[in-house]
C-alpha cells in the first residue's frame, strides 16, 4: 500500500517542472557553475587590480612635507631600496632589507593628480585615493607637532581598497627606513639587524582551509535547496489536496493513515535525497577526479570514503527537512497559509546550519546534541580532517532523533480530524472572538518579530539603546498586545492574569532571583563554553553597548522597569495566556520561555533570556498572577546591571565557587516550593468580555411558549 501510493506521489511529482528543477537540475548546474564563475571573477579581478594605474590626490596643511614621504615610498622597489626622502634622513641603503614590500607591488602603478577639490573628486569615483597630511595635537605628548598621513579611500570599491594597501605598505617601509636612521644617527647601541623581529608562518594547509570554508557553506547550502524542493512537494501533498478537497477521497481508501503519511513522507524525501545526492556527486566529479580547475577556496583532496561519510552524514537532516515540512503541511488549511509558515520555517533550519562558522566551533563538543547545528559542524571537520567517527556518530544520532519525534508528530497531526479538511470549521471558528484568540497568537507574536527584527536592523544604531527600548517595547510589544487584546475582545484581568497573589509569593520571589540568576549564568556558562563559545570580547561589547553612557536613574528605568512591565505584559500575559488555553502547561511554558529568548536576537543571549522566560512563565501559572513576575524580572535585570556597573562591588575576575552553585541550586527549590496561587485559582479559559446577561425565566417561558404551542409553561 505505501509503494502503491508512493509510486502515486512520485509521478505527480515529476509532473511538477519546478521540483525537478530545484531538487536535480539546480545542483547539477549550479555547482560547475559556481566554480567557473569564481575563477573567472578571481582572475578577472586580480588582473584587473594588478594592471590598473591608480589616481591618488595630496592634501592638508603638511602637504609639501608629505609629497617627499610619497615620492620616496613610490621610488622603492621590490626590495626595499630607495633614495631618501628631503634629506633630513635616508633610506636603508642598498642591501639593506629594513624596508622591505611586497614583491607584486610596481612602482609605476601610481600617479599624482593635482586638484583642490580632492574629497569630492574621492567620493565621486574619480580618484582612487587621497593622502592627507596633518600636524597632530594630542594634548601633554611630546608628539605634539609630529606630521601625520591620514589615506581617505572609498571601501565600497575594490580599486580604493587596494590602492590604500598599496599606498601604506610603502609608506610603512619609508617610516621604517626614517626610524631606523634616526636611531643610528643618535647613536643606537645595535644595528638593525641585531634586533629581533617577528615573522608570522600559517601552518594549516590548503587542503584544510578549502575544507574549512566548503564544511561551513555546504550544510546551509543543501539545507536551502532541500527546502526550497521539498516545499513545493509537502504544500501540494496535503495542504494542496485539502484546498482541492481530494484528501477526505484519500482516507476514505483502503490505505491507513500510517501508510498515507509514509508515503508523502517518502516523496518529500526523495526531493531531499535528489539534492544529497547530485551535491555530493558533483564533489566526487569535480573535486575528487578534478574534471575542473578549481578556484583556491576548493582545494580539497577527496576520496570515496569521505564522500560516503558525508553522504551518510547528510541522511538525517534530509528526514529531518521532510518530516518538519509534512508537518507543517498537515497543520496549514491551505496553500496559502503554508506559504505564510514556511518562512519563519525556513530560518530556523538556516541559522542552525551556520553553527561551523561560529568562533571556536568544534566537532568535539555537545554542539553535537544540537539538530542540524551537529552535522553542520561535522560536516565541516570531516572535509577539514578532522572527523572523529564517535562525535560524528552523536551528530548524526541527534538529528535523527528529531526527525523521528516529528514524524510521530505529523502522523498524530493527519490524525486529527479537524485538521484534514479545508475548511478547519469548528465551534472556534462559528464563536470567532476570544475563541480563535489561542488559534492566532503565535502568528502576531511571529509577525511582531518581524517588525522587531527589521525595526532593529534599520535604525537600531540610530536610534539608540533608549530609543531602541521605546520602540522595541512601547511600540511592538505593548502596541501588539493591545490590537491583540482589541482584536479577539479579550478581558484584559483575565488575559494578563491581574490578580493578587498568595501573601507568600513575595518571599519566595526575594529568594528565587538571586537563586534563579546564579543558576541560570552557571548554565549559559555550560553552553558557552561546550555549545556556543562566545568571544569574552563580544559580551564585553555587548555590555557597554547595553548600558554605556547612561545616568544610573535611566540604566534603571529603561532596563529594568520597561521590561519589567511590558515585556510580562506581552509574553507571560498575551502570549503566556494563549498558549495555555491551546496546549498542556509545560508545553506553554516551555514554548513561552523559547519564543522569548528569540525576540533577544543574538545568538550567545538566546539560551540565558530562553531560561529567564521558561522561570518567568513558571512563575505565572504557579501563582496565577503576573505581578510576581514583573516584580522577579525587575528585579533580576537591576542585579545584572548592578553586577555590571559596579554597583555591587566584585572584581572582574572573581570566580564563583562549585558550592555557591549549589547553594543557589537549593535557594532556587525552596524559592519554587513556596510559590503557590491563589484560592480558587483555575486554569484560564478563552478570555472573551463577559456575555450579555441572561433573559429572565418568563422571558424565556414566553419565547418558547411562540417557538412550540405545546410547550408546557
Amino acid at each position: 500500500m505505501i509503494g502503491t501510493l508512493f509510486r502515486n506521489e512520485i509521478r505527480m511529482l515529476l509532473r511538477d517542472t519546478r521540483t525537478v528543477l530545484i531538487a536535480i537540475v539546480a545542483p547539477l548546474v549550479l555547482f560547475p557553475a559556481f566554480i567557473l564563475v569564481t575563477n573567472w571573477v578571481e582572475e578577472r579581478e586580480a588582473e584587473r587590480l594588478e594592471t590598473q594605474t591608480y589616481d591618488f590626490a595630496l592634501a592638508g596643511e603638511r602637504s609639501a612635507w608629505a609629497e617627499g614621504v610619497v615620492e620616496a615610498g613610490l621610488a622603492l622597489d621590490a626590495t626595499g631600496a630607495g633614495p631618501g626622502t628631503t634629506g633630513e634622513a635616508l633610506l636603508p641603503g642598498e642591501g639593506d632589507d629594513a624596508g622591505e614590500t611586497d614583491p607584486d607591488i610596481r612602482p609605476a602603478d601610481f600617479l599624482q593628480v593635482e586638484t583642490e577639490t580632492p574629497d569630492s573628486l574621492l567620493r565621486a569615483g574619480d580618484l582612487h585615493l587621497v593622502v592627507r597630511a596633518r600636524a597632530s595635537v594630542p594634548e601633554d605628548s611630546l608628539a605634539a607637532g609630529t606630521p601625520v598621513l591620514e589615506l581617505h579611500y572609498r571601501a565600497d570599491s575594490d580599486f580604493s581598497r587596494n590602492a590604500r594597501d598599496r599606498m601604506q605598505e610603502r609608506l610603512e617601509a619609508v617610516r621604517e627606513g626614517l626610524r631606523d636612521s634616526l636611531f643610528q644617527s643618535v647613536g643606537f647601541p645595535v644595528s638593525r639587524d641585531e634586533v629581533a623581529t617577528v615573522e608570522t608562518e600559517n601552518v594549516a594547509s590548503a587542503e584544510r582551509e578549502a575544507g574549512s570554508f566548503l564544511g561551513g557553506i555546504l550544510v546551509p547550502f543543501l539545507v536551502i535547496l532541500m527546502l526550497s524542493g521539498g516545499s513545493i512537494v509537502a504544500a501540494d501533498s496535503i495542504s494542496g489536496e485539502k484546498e482541492r478537497g481530494t484528501l477526505e477521497t484519500l482516507l476514505t481508501t483502503a490505505a491507513s493513515r500510517s501508510d498515507i503519511v509514509q508515503a508523502k513522507l517518502r516523496a518529500i524525501m526523495a526531493v531531499g535525497l535528489a539534492v544529497a545526492v547530485v551535491n555530493v556527486a558533483n564533489l566526487g566529479v569535480y573535486i575528487g577526479l578534478g574534471v575542473l580547475d578549481l578556484p583556491e577556496s576548493l582545494q580539497i583532496g577527496m576520496d570515496v570514503h569521505t564522500l560516503g561519510a558525508l553522504f551518510l552524514l547528510l541522511l538525517p537532516l534530509v528526514a529531518l527537512v521532510a518530516a518538519t515540512l509534512l508537518l507543517l503541511s498537515g497543520i496549514s488549511k491551505s496553500y496559502k497559509e503554508y506559504q505564510v509558515y514556511f518562512l519563519p520555517l525556513f530560518l530556523i533550519f538556516l541559522v542552525p546550519s551556520l553553527a561551523a562558522f561560529l568562533p571556536g566551533m568544534e566537532q568535539e563538543s555537545a554542539i553535537v546534541l544540537v539538530p542540524v547545528s551537529g552535522v553542520a559542524v561535522s560536516t565541516r571537520a570531516l572535509l577539514m580532517g578532522d572527523w572523529h567517527l564517535s562525535w560524528g556518530l552523536a551528530s548524526f544520532a541527534s538529528t535523527a532523533l528529531a526527525a523521528w519525534l516529528l514524524l510521530r508528530r505529523a502522523e498524530a497531526t493527519l490524525s486529527n480530524e479537524r485538521l484534514i479538511t479545508s475548511a478547519d470549521a469548528d465551534e472556534a471558528d462559528f464563536r470567532g472572538g476570544a475563541a480563535l484568540y489561542p488559534r492566532h497568537v503565535v502568528r502576531w507574536f511571529a509577525a511582531m518579530w518581524v517588525v522587531f527584527f527589521l525595526a532593529s536592523l534599520w535604525f537600531g544604531e540610530s536610534l539608540g539603546i533608549r530609543g531602541q527600548v521605546v520602540l522595541n517595547l512601547g511600540v511592538i510589544f505593548l502596541g501588539g498586545s493591545v490590537l491583540i487584546l482589541k482584536r479577539y475582545e479579550l478581558d484584559v484581568r483575565e488575559t494578563l492574569q491581574l490578580h493578587t497573589p498568595h501573601v507568600r509569593v513575595w518571599p519566595a520571589v526575594l529568594l528565587g532571583v538571586p537563586s534563579f540568576l546564579l543558576v541560570t549564568a552557571g548554565l549559559g556558562e555550560l553552553v558557552s563554553t561546550y555549545v556556543f563559545p562566545v568571544p569574552d570580547s563580544m559580551v564585553e561589547a555587548f555590555a557597554e553597548d547595553l548600558t554605556g553612557g547612561l545616568p544610573a536613574w535611566q540604566l534603571v528605568f529603561f532596563i529594568t522597569i520597561m521590561p519589567g512591565i511590558l515585556e510580562e505584559i506581552a509574553f507571560r500575559g498575551v502570549l503566556f495566556t494563549g498558549l495555555r488555553q491551546r496546549m498542556r502547561p509545560w508545553m506553554a511554558v516551555l514554548l513561552s520561555g523559547a519564543i522569548f529568548g528569540f525576540f533577544h536576537v543574538s545568538l550567545f543571549r538566546l539560551v540565558p533570556t530562553g531560561l529567564l522566560g521558561v522561570v518567568l512563565a513558571g512563575v505565572v501559572l504557579k501563582t496565577g498572577s503576573l505581578y510576581p513576575a514583573m516584580l522577579w524580572h525587575f528585579l533580576n535585570n537591576l542585579l545584572a546591571v548592578s553586577v555590571q556597573e559596579g554597583w555591587i562591588p566584585l572584581e572582574a575576575d572573581t570566580a564563583i565557587p562549585l558550592w555557591a552553585y549549589g547553594v543557589a541550586t537549593v535557594g532556587a527549590v525552596v524559592s519554587w516550593l513556596l510559590l503557590t496561587g491563589r484560592p480558587g485559582q483555575r486554569p484560564p479559559q478563552p478570555a472573551g468580555r463577559p456575555p450579555p446577561e441572561p433573559r429572565r425565566q418568563g422571558e424565556a417561558v414566553a419565547s418558547s411558549s411562540v417557538a412550540s404551542p405545546r410547550a408546557s409553561p
